[in-house]
């Protein structure tokens, strides 16, 4: 690529604003973990962090480092955790001035020993997360957004239906980009659940597992059009190492996953999403927005933590020019379509 490439005019379009809605969770990981010590034995790790994560505020942060602007709504616990989870999120330039606060909840809480492979086994407490009240759909919509993104509605506890499903709906009546992912893995009987909240969705972005386990089929391109005959308008698709498809009524396409040193697959969906949501805020089409995903997840993958990597756009992009790409099928497209970021080029956002 060089510096006369064409530059996507979304590029030069200003950041959209971003409401992401739903899980927060703090994240404690340490690496590398071969195994527990036995009794009250100690191992030491080469690093330890401590990260505002979950399906809401890991795609808060990472859309916040992308240079959108963004307000995050959800639930903490009135503890240490949740103070934390909230200043972690306020460092990056996430409004959180709308999350909830619960007295004598606790926040939701992952402690994580990350393999040496980038495996990431988990102890998890669900704590305020999954306690969100109806009530906090009042904290949102209150002014326009340009995106409105619902993240883990699966472990929202009774906010996850038809409060969920009403904010879905106002966002995208009042003309606003309308996204969904999950946390769990899917479940068949979870799909009537979320059938009204898919209705209102434009972009359900989640990982190949969820989304067969959802629609209990085998086949990826089965799966997909049974989400698309539920009202939903794009499904893209993670697939691990073997990169992303994304589908529409018309169109679909596989892009590969970059060759990298996997440090950490902690929130790597996030980031997908957050890259993904960053580009079609602005006006991306489909396939530059799943290729900035992708770099967005890949840089992720290569550090410890669910925002690890993520410096800001013009850098993610930058990615795209350098990295290799792992083999694939004949039906996945090579390489960024030549122009998505020349090189020299470093857009003021």
């Amino acid at each position: 690529m060089t510096a006369s490439d064409p530059v996507p005019s979304w590029l030069s379009a200003k950041a959209p604003r971003v409401l992401t809605v739903g899980v927060h969770v703090l994240d404690v990981l340490g690496r590398p973990v071969e195994s527990l010590p036995p009794g009250q034995g100690s191992v030491p790790l080469e690093e330890i962090r401590l990260t505002a994560a979950g399906t809401a505020g890991g795609t808060a942060v990472d859309l916040a480092k992308l240079g959108a602007e963004v307000t995050t709504v959800g639930a903490v616990g009135d503890d240490a955790a949740g103070r934390l989870v909230l200043d972690l999120m306020g460092s990056h330039g996430v409004d959180v001035s709308r999350m909830a606060v619960l007295e004598n909840a606790q926040t939701a809480v992952t402690i994580l020993p990350i393999r040496p492979n980038g495996e990431r086994p988990a102890l998890h407490v669900r704590g305020a997360a999954s306690m969100m009240g109806g009530d906090l759909a009042d904290r949102m919509l209150i002014e326009d957004f340009d995106v409105v993104h619902m993240g883990g509605p699966d472990a929202l506890g009774a906010f996850g239906g038809s409060p969920a499903a009403s904010v879905l709906g106002r966002a995208r009546a009042a003309g606003m980009v309308t996204s969904m992912d999950l946390l769990r893995p899917g479940a068949v009987q979870s799909l009537d659940a979320l059938r009204p909240l898919l209705a209102q969705t434009d972009y359900f972005l989640p990982n190949v597992d969820q989304l067969l386990g959802l629609t209990g089929t085998d086949e990826i391109l089965e799966a997909a059009a049974r989400i698309l005959d539920l009202g939903v308008k794009v499904v893209g698709v993670t697939l691990g190492e073997l990169g992303c498809a994304v589908f529409t009524e018309g169109e679909s396409f596989r892009l590969p996953a970059a060759d990298v040193a996997v440090v950490d697959t902690t929130g790597c969906g996030d980031a997908f999403t957050a890259g993904f949501l960053r580009a079609v805020g602005s006006g991306a089409d489909l396939e530059q927005a799943a290729w900035v995903a992708t770099a967005a997840a890949a840089l992720v993958a290569q550090g410890l933590g669910s925002d690890a990597g993520i410096v800001d756009l013009p850098t993610t992009l930058a990615t795209l020019s350098h990295a290799r790409w792992r083999p694939h099928g004949t039906d996945a497209r090579d390489s960024p379509p030549a122009g998505l970021i020349p090189v020299s080029h470093s857009p003021g956002l």
